[in-house]
């Protein structure tokens, strides 16, 4: 009689370590797949920071490619015609001072690239911020050169229309 009870004693010792096991198992599971998505999200978030940083790029490109003309057209302008040109030669200065901010949203920009390559080391309580706020001002500078570059050429359209 007492084979069927140490018998039933281990079969129910032997389950309780099976739904244990089973436990563990599906745990694991769920853990391997919440990290997927994880890595998948930050994977995708990392994606998303590198195209805007790219856009950025290409957008400070074309306002460089731009100002150069315009500085063209002011230099070319204060001389023609000859007689009485449609700008003075200072007013040229105004592209270039433009030129010099565009560089400088170039420095910024690189800012933030240094700060971004620095990721695995962040302190995560200040270091995010920071970089959400060099983003935003940085936002905030482009936009000023978008509309420095388009109010010197309203400039120049205006100066060369009322000639």
């Amino acid at each position: 009689m007492e084979e069927p009870k140490e018998t039933n004693k281990l079969l129910k010792q032997m389950l309780k370590l099976l739904a244990e096991n089973e436990a563990r198992i599906s745990t694991n599971e769920l853990t391997s797949e919440s990290n997927k998505l994880l890595n998948k999200a930050e994977k995708e978030a990392e994606e998303a920071t590198n195209k805007i940083q790219s856009t950025f790029d290409r957008i400070h490109d074309k306002m460089f490619t731009f100002n150069n003309m315009l500085i063209a057209a002011f230099l070319g302008l204060s001389k023609f015609p000859s007689d009485e040109p449609i700008f003075s030669l200072w007013a040229a200065i105004l592209p270039i001072i433009n030129l010099i901010y565009l560089m400088l949203l170039e420095k910024w920009q690189m800012e933030i690239y240094r700060h971004a390559a620095k990721r695995m080391d962040w302190n995560f309580t200040t270091d995010v911020e920071k970089y959400e706020i060099m983003i935003n001002k940085q936002n905030l500078r482009s936009l000023l050169s978008i509309i420095t570059t388009f109010g010197l050429f309203l400039f120049l359209v205006v100066k060369i229309l009322s000639y």
